[in-house]
């Protein structure tokens, strides 16, 4: 082992630059990939530690808010027991434990790097997110141009499903444009991160005209796409920033009262939104009318269990159910074209919360959310509207995408909060004066 951990910090250097550069935009282009990256960055903000000689009990000790997470993971494992798909629960359970400990542990570790080692890391993930940046922008101005030349030069790398391809004579020739929408989702939440690295790391003017250039780029490519959650995270996230600069504080509390209110009034809003019939307002797309639809279905179920929930992953076992394909139309006349009736996951994480967990797992989810946004006032202050704006653009992202229990998407929250770590040390690395004042 002494060996081993002399040979890593003779090459620590060179093992930080390839693994923060290479990590972030491999995820940026692959999104499924953020599982393995946040091991492999794991291993090496931990590793790394470790073989400075740092013990592994500072890292994995628990505090008040790792124990709120233990105590939210072991509701997951006694909700599972009456879930309709309890070993697809069971894993999700896990895979939260090994998230939380994973970024917890990685962050005690990388507040413990030195100087040189933040810088490196910082700037490898800086250029990493910004080329990826400029990757996805050609992507989306292009329709996918470098993803088709790749398709056609090397058919082997041309994927199994070829579902949203349209094909010809065995050549794909379009890729559908909401297969790009995970690529912009993990671009956003890498976007603050960087920008603060950015502003660290580069000096004078430059490190604005860079950062500016940068923010329209990614501006630009979230515009182009049609991933229109990232475009209200991108929107919400700027005016969480901007009113962040003055009032930090102020900032930070109307976050974490808007993290609260989503849960309090997710249900009776999903309600009212049907009702008053905007499933079939011409001013929606048709992808926030069919959600529409969804969340009304899904707040209707509620009311079936409403403390304890139906059971984590749940939702995905009734979707596949042939009795809930045949309620498309059964239960009520629709001209909406998704149909009364349940879907893998219910498109939004606080209504999925209510649906699978019932009101014991919403609050549980409430009070360890709310110690992770009001622990933010402990960073210095020049980083807290970075760290902010990150935190408005995740709400947006799981109030209108993905389910909670996809993988990816687990591993994603695991990283972005990586990622803020990071960039607040390399910050602080920078101005040894915050040291003291923000542990």
């Amino acid at each position: 082992m002494r060996q081993l951990a002399k040979l890593a910090l003779r090459r620590e250097l060179a093992i930080i630059r390839s693994l923060f550069f290479l990590g972030p935009l491999i995820t940026l282009l692959i999104p499924k990939t953020t599982v393995a990256i946040l091991v492999a960055l794991f291993l090496c903000c931990v590793g790394l530690d470790l073989a400075r000689g740092g013990k592994l009990k500072d890292l994995f000790r628990i505090d008040a808010t790792l124990a709120l997470f233990g105590l939210t993971a072991a509701y997951l494992f006694i909700n599972a027991t009456w879930s309709l798909d309890p070993q697809r629960a069971i894993t999700a359970a896990i895979w939260f434990v090994l998230v939380a400990v994973m970024s917890f542990s990685s962050a005690r570790a990388l507040a413990r790097w030195p100087a040189p080692a933040l810088r490196a890391a910082s700037t490898a993930f800086a250029i990493g997110i910004g080329i990826g940046i400029a990757i996805i922008l050609f992507e989306a101005a292009t329709g996918r141009l470098a993803t088709l030349t790749l398709y056609h030069t090397l058919p082997v790398t041309q994927p199994d499903s070829l579902k949203g391809f349209v094909v010809r004579d065995g050549k794909i020739v379009r890729i559908a444009p909401g297969e790009l929408n995970a690529m912009i989702a993990v671009m956003l939440l890498a976007l603050w991160p960087m920008l603060l690295c950015v502003l660290t790391r580069l000096g004078g003017q430059r490190r604005y005209l860079v950062a500016g250039a940068l923010f329209i780029a990614a501006t630009a490519a979230i515009f182009l796409s049609n991933h229109d959650s990232s475009k209200v995270g991108l929107v919400a996230s700027l005016v969480v920033f901007a009113l962040a600069i003055p009032w930090p504080a102020g900032t930070r509390k109307g976050l974490w009262l808007v993290w609260c209110l989503m849960f309090a009034l997710v249900v009776p809003v999903a309600t009212a939104a049907y009702k008053a019939e905007l499933h079939k307002s011409e001013y929606l797309p048709l992808s926030a009318q069919a959600r529409v639809t969804l969340w009304a279905y899904t707040a209707e179920h509620v009311r079936a269990t409403p403390f304890l929930g139906i059971g984590g992953s749940s939702t995905r076992k009734i979707d596949q159910s042939p009795d809930n394909r045949r309620m498309e139309w059964r239960k009520k006349l629709k001209t909406e074209g998704f149909g009364w009736r349940a879907g893998a996951h219910a498109h939004n994480v606080f209504l999925q919360t209510w649906y699978e967990l019932g009101a014991v797992g919403v609050i549980l989810f409430v009070v360890t959310g709310s110690a992770v946004i009001l622990s933010l006032g402990r960073l210095p202050r020049d980083t807290q509207r970075f760290a902010l704006a990150q935190v408005a653009a995740f709400f947006a992202i799981i109030a209108f995408a993905w389910g909670m229990w996809q993988g990816w998407l687990m591993a994603l929250t695991g990283l972005a909060g990586l990622y803020v770590v990071l960039a607040v040390n390399a910050y602080r690395a920078s101005r040894p004066e915050t040291v003291a004042a923000s542990p």
